[in-house]
């Protein structure tokens, strides 16, 4: 007699034992679908292993049938479930969901054609030649940092390897920080690989989904490209993963469960000896560490732009400066002066702004209450719509004059939002193009992609969030201003001076993308900070030897491992009497077995209210030896009441 494992898909933490049956009309195998009996009803589920039944087991029940339009997982994918689920500390089924989706087999008939690279010949400057050299000479499973300056070529690097790669047999995964970036490197990729690239990301409709996961699943496709979730992409034999802009926090995903896209690509690098590369111009500090030290990861640097194109010219506004100068117009004098040159020689401006909304902070002019959402205490937002909105509980409210504590007309909409912005630049070029892109105007990825389309275009001024910083390229583009990046650097996170110059440090690389040279104007309150000397020089390495020293003061990242612990629950006395009761075991546990961890809290998350919940967090600062000591803890925490939310960071990016 034979039993079977079974991932059972419910949320059960265990495998499950039951009989294969004998004198069945079917066989069943290792990585197959069925259905079981599971209690009082029937479940799918997953053999995950088959075995003997050496030891007698009493009761088992049979399998009943297997379920042949659900995929067969191989025996690599098995080995990727289970170590995705002991990393994140999930259920099997959480992890099958993440890994595998709810894809049914549906056959695919596609013309099959070789890969067909252009005939058209890519110039190669020393750099690149050097650097697709040493990567294709290393050994299979090589990690990279591919460290360089903004327009430097770093796609035609990718492009390069991606075709000697594919021409050994192997495929390629190519990661992107999200939907905005993707159509533009997926139509390079197209040109150049043919119907070989497949393109996956959740602006796809489900049937398109599907389509594309089964043209994938079937080895129809050598070249998958996307955001976050593409790293599970079933893609077999695979030679080369490129995680690109690899410094963005959109790899991380915030929900459970609360992957780290670098991590998981690592793995799958690793397990299918594949190269991996991270590309980017700003580097997180952790990965630009690890390329510095005896971690396995190789820098490879491109230091010059395309062409030898000079880097764009960066100037900081003291804008307590324009406000003594009795400038009260939103843009400085300096700014609106580069636009008007620049869109009076046909050239392209671009503007961003990272608050959404007219006016983000509302406040009474006669008792001082700063009017703000009742579940979460953040300030409403005014938006051009005559509506109030909290972006972080999406409630919306009417528009009211009215104050909700002294009831007296006396609200004042103050602070800079991108709609207003747009408004002041309406009027002062009432004769221009001007696009606003934003998370409410671009709400669907068609929507960005042909807003982007109609910039390159027919646009003069695209203004728009921190989505218009990330890789995009407008050679006309030759003036950029940058407003409210001072808000960034407000944010009580160890990481919001490095987010910052990031975020300067990449929307500066749209200008001077072409013969063209570039200007950048940055508009700040806190000129003085240290951000903006690096950030003026195009200055990586300093900015990151400041910042890097910090860190080992501190204990932070890469110098130590964080876990964030987060609690929240509508009833805070109970979540108070949680936080503690779960500080006291966490630390007892460790003295008991010696660790030299750093816990943080419990105390109230700098974020405190979501959604009417409370949030506490317990902060662990773990010496990278003792990850595997402290996990094993962390999964016998006491159990909280049903109110009560537990939630398990193992990588946090941030712990707002």
């Amino acid at each position: 007699m034979q039993i079977a494992q079974v991932l059972i898909f419910r949320g059960v933490e265990n495998i499950y034992t039951y009989l294969l049956p004998e004198n069945a009309d079917q066989t069943f195998s290792v990585g197959e679908h069925v259905e079981i009996p599971f209690g009082r009803s029937t479940a799918k589920g997953l053999i995950v292993k088959i075995e003997p039944d050496q030891k007698k087991i009493p009761n088992l029940k049979p399998i009943l049938k297997t379920l042949p339009k659900l995929p067969i997982i191989s025996a690599e994918t098995l080995d990727f479930l289970f170590w995705f689920k002991d990393h994140y500390h999930l259920t099997p089924f959480k992890a099958y969901q993440t890994i595998m989706g709810s894809y049914k087999i549906k056959p695919v008939k596609i013309e099959e054609s070789t890969i067909k690279t252009q005939d058209k010949a890519y110039d190669l400057n020393l750099e690149q030649e050097k650097i697709i050299d040493t990567v294709l000479k290393d050994k299979a499973n090589t990690q990279y940092l591919l460290f360089g300056v903004t327009s430097s070529g770093k796609t035609e690097v990718y492009i390069q390897i991606a075709k000697k790669i594919l021409n050994q047999k192997k495929n390629v995964l190519i990661l992107l920080p999200e939907i905005a970036l993707t159509p533009q490197i997926a139509n390079i990729f197209k040109k150049r690989f043919g119907s070989k690239v497949a393109v996956i990301h959740s602006g796809l409709t489900p049937k398109q989904r599907s389509l594309e996961w089964n043209k994938i699943y079937q080895e129809h496709i050598n070249i998958v490209i996307g955001p976050r979730s593409a790293v599970f992409a079933p893609l077999k034999n695979l030679g080369l993963i490129i995680v690109d802009e690899e410094h963005e926090n959109t790899y991380k995903q915030e929900n459970n469960p609360r992957y780290y896209t670098h991590t998981v690509a690592a793995f799958r690098s690793q397990t299918n000896q594949a190269k991996l590369i991270f590309g980017s111009a700003t580097p997180s500090i952790e990965i630009y560490h690890h390329a510095h030290s005896d971690h396995p990861l190789k820098l490879l640097k491109l230091s010059k732009r395309v062409l030898d194109l000079p880097m764009p010219k960066v100037e900081i506004i003291d804008m307590k400066d324009e406000i003594a100068q009795g400038n009260k117009n939103i843009f400085s004098i300096k700014l609106l002066k580069q636009i008007k040159i620049s869109l009076s020689k046909k050239e392209k401006v671009m503007i961003l702004i990272n608050r959404r909304g007219y006016a983000p902070y509302i406040i009474c002019q006669k008792c001082g209450t700063i009017y703000s959402c009742p579940e979460c205490n953040l300030s409403f937002t005014y938006h051009k719509d005559k509506k109030l909105r909290c972006h972080r509980c999406n409630i919306i409210k009417e528009l009211t004059h009215l104050c909700p504590k002294c009831k007296t007309q006396s609200l004042y909409f103050s602070g800079l939002g991108i709609q207003k912005a747009e408004t002041e630049l309406i009027k002062i070029f009432p004769d221009h193009n001007i696009i606003r892109l934003d998370k409410d105007t671009a709400k669907t990825s068609e929507i960005l992609e042909q807003m982007l389309t109609d910039f390159s275009q027919k646009g003069d001024i695209l203004i728009g969030t921190q989505i218009i910083a990330k890789g995009h390229h407008f050679p006309e583009v030759t003036c950029v201003g940058v407003l409210g990046i001072d808000t960034v650097l407000g944010i009580p996170d160890f990481r919001s001076c490095e987010r910052a110059f990031q975020l300067l440090t990449q929307v500066a690389g749209r200008a001077g993308r072409s013969h063209k040279k570039g200007k950048v104007f940055v508009q700040t309150y806190m000129p003085d900070h240290y951000i903006f000397q690096y950030a003026q020089k195009h200055d990586f390495e300093g900015f990151y030897e400041q910042e890097i020293n910090f860190r080992k003061q501190l204990f932070y990242p890469p110098y130590s491992t964080l876990i964030n612990i987060l609690l929240s629950s509508p009833k805070e006395a109970d979540l108070k009497i949680y936080s503690r009761e779960l500080t006291q075991y966490i630390t007892n546990s460790i003295q008991t077995k010696k660790l030299k961890i750093q816990i943080i809290g419990p105390k109230p998350a700098p974020i405190e209210k979501i959604k009417n919940y409370y949030r506490w967090h317990i902060l662990l600062k773990c010496p990278p030896e003792t990850e595997k000591e402290i996990k094993n803890i962390l999964k016998h925490l006491p159990k909280p009441k049903s109110w009560v939310r537990l939630i398990i960071d193992f990588e946090p990016r941030s712990i707002l």
